[in-house]
């Protein structure tokens, strides 16, 4: 019997990304491919998705795999386009790989989300599995190290966990006494009212706060093995090439043993680290209460609605449409 593994791809207009990763996919044992594409009513991207469809039938010419798409009828943004587009995929799986059309990665990267989905399945504190890896040097390991910070550029969970993350991240803030001091609360929870009101264009950020109060986990690899390679004119957020971006893939030296939580020693330091060399929490944030609304005044929200209105009104498919396969 041949063992079912699925991915979802979360795509827009970028084409050559995914060309180069789903024979990755198929090679590494992926029998269901979701496409998610975000709707556009610009012709040009119109064609670019056409054609990005016909790459994706053309790699999976395979009688094991299954390629199953949902073409938006509308324009979502990026927040909830990869917010409906996960609620789409684990209406019928019950786990697997979660990917945007701006990564590259190696055989590797699945071979270690699919190993760890079997081996953290049973732990209810970890929430997600990630492809990232940005302090390897620091680190010295060669095993999977916890954090509480979700890095989902290339990442992997379950469908009973996505529940949990879903309701983490349209939960309404708070912040409570202990916290009104702490300028790693006070920054992730800043940030996650601006995604839920509409001011940014984000679904992740809100879930940051909440994995750290709830004291819940993401595994990451020793080594970096997803990169995020989306510099271009289409990307919301990322438009120039600064750390980590485009930063290098490598190969994991084991594969066979099982996958533990890491010693607490380096939780800690990878999350320092995460917390100000990557995000640059600063002590200055405590002060983000204060001078953030005042900044906001003058910030435009992107949208007129919150992140749970905008999901909302998305109508979900029940069925799926099958492209190719048997």
């Amino acid at each position: 019997m041949v063992e079912h593994n699925a991915a979802l791809i979360i795509a827009y207009q970028r084409i050559e990304h995914i060309s180069r990763f789903v024979p990755t996919l198929i090679e590494s044992g992926t029998t269901d491919i979701y496409v998610a594409l975000d709707g556009s009513n610009n012709s040009n991207i119109a064609t670019l998705q056409k054609h990005l469809i016909d790459e994706i039938v053309a790699a999976a010419q395979n009688p094991r795999v299954n390629v199953w798409i949902w073409m938006r009828d509308q324009n979502l943004g990026a927040a909830v386009s990869v917010f409906t587009a996960i609620e789409w995929f684990f209406q019928f799986e019950e786990e697997g790989l979660i990917l945007e059309d701006d990564l590259a990665f190696n055989s590797d990267f699945v071979s270690f989300a699919k190993k760890c989905l079997k081996d953290f399945r049973q732990s209810n504190s970890v929430w997600l599995i990630s492809g990232n890896q940005f302090f390897e040097r620091e680190l010295e390991t060669d095993g999977p190290v916890l954090s509480h910070y979700p890095l989902i550029w290339g990442w992997a969970t379950w469908k009973d966990k996505w529940l949990d993350i879903k309701e983490a991240i349209l939960a309404p803030g708070s912040i409570q006494k202990r916290f009104c001091l702490n300028p790693r609360i006070l920054f992730w929870e800043f940030g996650r009212n601006r995604s839920q009101s509409g001011k940014v264009d984000a679904w992740d950020i809100p879930l940051v706060s909440p994995m750290w109060k709830r004291n819940k986990y993401c595994v990451q690899p020793p080594k970096n093995l997803v990169s995020n390679v989306g510099v271009d004119n289409y990307s919301t957020h990322t438009t120039h090439p600064v750390w980590p971006l485009m930063m290098g893939v490598e190969h994991l030296e084991r594969h066979s043993e099982d996958y533990k939580a890491s010693a607490p020693e380096l939780t800690q330091k990878l999350d320092h680290l995460l917390t100000t060399k990557f995000y640059k929490v600063r002590k200055r944030h405590c002060l983000l209460p204060f001078y953030g609304p005042i900044k906001d005044l003058f910030t435009p929200n992107k949208f007129q609605l919150g992140l749970r209105e905008r999901v909302s009104r998305v109508s979900i498919p029940e069925k799926r449409t099958l492209l190719n396969g048997s």
